[in-house]
């Protein structure tokens, strides 16, 4: 008879060949006990999930850079964990950034070098990542309120700038807002911070992203169960704020996440006075706010927008916590029940760093691969797209309905001009003729991901 250890060894390895641990994206799950875990997923239906890849520290967050996962343990654990997805999501290194810091944050600049933002001491941390070590530390404590910290958290790089959060909350009062947040910001070429950008709004509580203009993008979440905050445009080549984008009041509460979602379209997370977690579609150009997820609790961590048509939604419903897909287009989920994680998912990693993306128009790419439009659209029932990406790549070219499932799945050779070709034959896997209807051409590679919509008529 098996022993229990080969038998979990071979079912682990078995949930791992179900999922590329190697591409992600990648769920950061956890209880908020001693420890959280990892696992992967894919991106395209029917978006298996593998076993978990690694335990890290209950609370943390996580950043993808070159081809490396990097967790920030925050709380107490003060700790860097970097991962391999290519050679089975391997520990590379794990090293510490002294106690009582609570990091929060790394992000890189264009010379490869990392930095780490702190909540509970007034520092930014420069760190090699390499060697495992704290090389510089810069003060902050000039952008403190009364209690001598200021509460960076989010980073991003951006222009050769660095930009953090800082929130400036009063710990004595529940953290409250002591007044408006700023974007502190450090000029990367002579590591000297510069004037900060003084926010409309109070607590800076998001990611930093992009918006299709270029600027970036806030979301201040203020006071906690009030209406006082909204998603923030900042300038950053005038070095200021240009008001809200959207008001809480708009989005019907506190802004806990948002996502950049295509061409004149947001998806925010929010959550209202009784703590009741919603996910709205904001068309930018209507002004309209619709609902497409209402929770029962706090109960939706997290958000992720995939480039294309589909949008991460992190569910941690007890009893029926898992990951949930959405079309970014019409709102419906695409999957039937919540995908399964060990423990309830927290935060999504994307292989593509999405919060520095410019907002694409259907179609747009993330990288050197691009997806020409379908010719003829409508096609009865064939229709042709152009594949652009370096010479001589492998395109895996995928079709889906408006449900999510896959109809279709083939690959292409770019040639030595990395030109290639994609007929689509108005055909499922079977040779079967599809229905009419509207369909979803996906194209992915090493360089990148795109989509493009094609309609089938009888």
């Amino acid at each position: 008879m098996k022993s229990m250890a080969l038998i979990f060894l071979m079912t682990f390895t078995a949930a791992l060949a179900l999922a590329d641990v190697s591409g992600g994206p990648w769920v950061i799950t956890t209880d908020y006990s001693v420890f959280g875990r990892v696992q992967s997923m894919e991106q395209s239906s029917p978006w298996t999930v593998s076993g978990e890849l690694s335990v890290i520290p209950g609370d943390a967050v996580g950043r993808f850079h070159e081809g490396l996962v990097y967790i920030v343990g925050r709380g107490g654990s003060n700790l860097i964990r970097i991962h391999n997805p290519a050679d089975g999501f391997a520990l590379v290194r794990e090293f510490s950034i002294g106690a009582g810091r609570n990091p929060q944050d790394i992000a890189f600049d264009d010379q490869g070098r990392a930095f780490v933002s702190c909540y509970d001491e007034a520092v930014l941390l420069q760190v090699d990542t390499e060697a495992g070590l704290v090389v510089q530390t810069f003060d902050t404590s000039a952008y403190a309120d009364s209690d001598g910290l200021p509460e960076t958290g989010w980073l991003v790089v951006h222009q050769n700038h660095l930009y953090a959060t800082c929130q400036k909350l009063d710990r004595g009062n529940w953290y409250a807002p002591t007044g408006n947040g700023q974007l502190l910001v450090m000029d990367l070429e002579t590591l000297q911070w510069q004037s900060p950008i003084d926010l409309e709004g109070a607590n800076p509580y998001t990611k930093i992203q992009k918006s299709a203009e270029g600027k970036l993008l806030v979301g201040c979440a203020g006071y906690w169960a009030m209406d006082d905050g909204g998603i923030e445009i900042i300038n950053a080549d005038q070095g200021l704020s240009e008001g809200y984008l959207l008001t809480e009041e708009e989005l019907g509460g506190d802004i806990v996440n948002f996502v950049y979602s295509g061409a004149e379209q947001i998806h925010a997370l929010t959550s209202n006075p009784s703590f009741v977690t919603r996910i709205s579609h904001v068309n930018l150009g209507t002004g309209s706010v619709t609902p497409i997820l209402t929770s029962t609790g706090y109960d939706l961590a997290d958000l992720a927008w995939d480039g294309g048509f589909q949008l991460f939604v992190a569910d941690r419903r007890s009893g029926h916590s898992g990951v949930r897909i959405f079309d970014t287009h019409s709102g419906s989920e695409l999957t039937s029940n919540p995908l399964g994680t060990t423990l309830p998912p927290f935060q999504f990693i994307f292989p593509a760093s999405q919060e520095l993306s410019d907002a694409p128009e259907n179609g747009a790419l993330m990288g050197s691969l691009n997806l020409g439009l379908p010719s003829p659209n409508p096609c009865n029932p064939a229709a042709h797209l152009a594949i652009q990406d370096v010479p001589n790549q492998i395109v895996s070219v995928s079709v889906f309905d408006l449900r999510g499932r896959r109809v279709q799945r083939t690959t292409v050779r770019t040639d030595a001009s990395g030109r290639a070709s994609y007929r689509f034959a108005g055909q499922n896997v079977t040779g079967a003729a599809l229905p009419a209807g509207l369909y979803r051409v996906v194209a992915q590679s090493p360089g990148g991901f795109a989509v493009q919509n094609l309609t089938l008529v009888k």
